[in-house]
């Protein structure tokens, strides 16, 4: 195009009119209505998006339109495209910038205004070479939290970020809410692990693009380096929002990312599984506890623990599985009671499953008979339980009934 003047993101400069920058997209943020709606009754839109052209230059780009135009950006263009920016404004950065972008190297920033500016996908010969690009961390990738850190962090009213490398455990569907002025709003949970404690922790995302990247996340292969995430705090528990500033790298080439993989999967597949992760973490075994001790730390810690109780299995309602689909991380609400009171807990399906004796597609399939005979086999029977605290969140890690061998607690 005449006139237009390629240009390598550490060269920008606000002199540069007519700039063809070519970068692969690292992150986007949703669109949203902003201002007064114009005469002719159409109002304005503006969302942004995150791009980089080596393994060092980062910047954000904004673009202004009609609520249309911007929508219809927000849909046209992906994490992953490699793009031609054409003619955009050169803008330096203020502190304003920075507080909903993601956090990048440039000192400007682009704005790119309908009509006057135009992005288009790149089909370049140079295009292979951008794609390494989107495995690159933000930022460094030795100087982020772990999930022990983030579960001790203190309450606190103003926002939190943090940087995390973690492992992803897995992927829940994604379900619409409504937000306090009544809009409904996407979100998909994820939950997350990594090598600083057995406990996970659940990872909110609710913008459309990274909602639908995730149903590529594979569990305990799927590795995520966020930068920025943002620390929130529901009734003592602990999670992690990807927001307008987090960038989330998929399948980081780093060492440590690689090594958390293997270190991660390796634990899944050796004997014990997770209450062995759990035993090896606290450096003991899960200390024996009534309902009351375990109900008592629950409310006055924030920090994981694991406990053993002996007590009754007061609730279990097989139908719950007929909602769910054939995935053993989700789980069902179970009830345990003892002389000192009840508790609540989560039931993983993969531990239902060990516990019966029964496929959790066998206990689908099975005649409403069969399936109350087995429920019955275990419900209302003195049980062995280990359960893993995250505050105020209770995990069973492993069920069974107990027999005339076991010992009886002592308290």
């Amino acid at each position: 195009m005449a006139g237009v003047q390629k240009v390598r993101l550490n060269n920008l400069n606000i002199n540069i009119k007519n700039a063809l920058i070519v970068g692969i997209i690292i992150a986007k943020n949703s669109p949203r209505t902003v201002g007064s709606k114009k005469k002719n009754g159409e109002s304005r839109g503006v969302t942004s998006f995150t791009i980089r052209d080596s393994e060092i230059d980062t910047i954000n780009v904004d673009v202004w339109g009609s609520e249309y135009f911007v929508l219809t950006f927000y849909e046209r263009f992906l994490v992953g495209d490699v793009v031609e920016i054409t003619s955009p404004k050169i803008c330096v950065k203020t502190g304003d910038n920075d507080t909903y972008r993601p956090q990048v190297t440039s000192p400007f920033y682009l704005s790119l205004n309908e009509g006057m500016s135009d992005v288009s996908i790149h089909g370049g010969d140079a295009f292979s070479m951008y794609l390494p690009l989107l495995h690159i961390p933000t930022k460094q990738s030795s100087a982020y939290y772990g999930l022990a850190e983030v579960l001790k962090l203190p309450d606190e009213s103003q926002n939190v970020y943090v940087d995390l490398l973690v492992v992803v455990k897995s992927v829940k569907p994604a379900k619409t809410i409504k937000t306090k002025t009544g809009l409904d709003m996407s979100v998909r949970g994820v939950e997350i692990m990594d090598n600083t404690t057995p406990a996970s922790l659940n990872l909110d995302i609710f913008d459309n693009d990274t909602i639908q990247r995730a149903e590529e996340w594979r569990p305990l292969e799927s590795v995520l380096f966020i930068a920025d995430a943002r620390v929130s705090w529901r009734a003592r528990a602990v999670s992690v929002q990807a927001c307008a500033r987090s960038v989330i790298t998929h399948q980081p080439h780093t060492a440590d990312a690689e090594a958390l993989r293997l270190h991660l999967r390796n634990q899944a597949t050796s004997r014990g599984g997770e209450a062995a992760a759990w035993a090896a973490w606290s450096g003991e075994r899960a200390g024996a506890a009534t309902v009351s001790h375990v109900r008592e730390r629950l409310a006055t810690t924030a920090a994981p623990f694991c406990a053993a109780l002996h007590a009754l299995l007061t609730h279990l309602d097989l139908d719950d599985i007929d909602t769910m689909e054939n995935n053993t991380e989700e789980n069902i609400r179970v009830r345990f009671a003892d002389h000192t009171g009840e508790l609540t807990a989560r039931l993983p399906i993969h531990v239902l499953e060990e516990t019966l004796g029964y496929s959790n597609d066998q206990l689908k399939s099975m005649s409403a008979d069969n399936r109350a005979a087995a429920r019955w086999a275990i419900l209302l029977e003195q049980c062995t339980v280990k359960l893993a605290a995250t505050p105020p969140r209770l995990l069973v890690l492993s069920l069974r009934r107990a027999t005339q061998a076991d010992p009886i607690p002592l308290y």
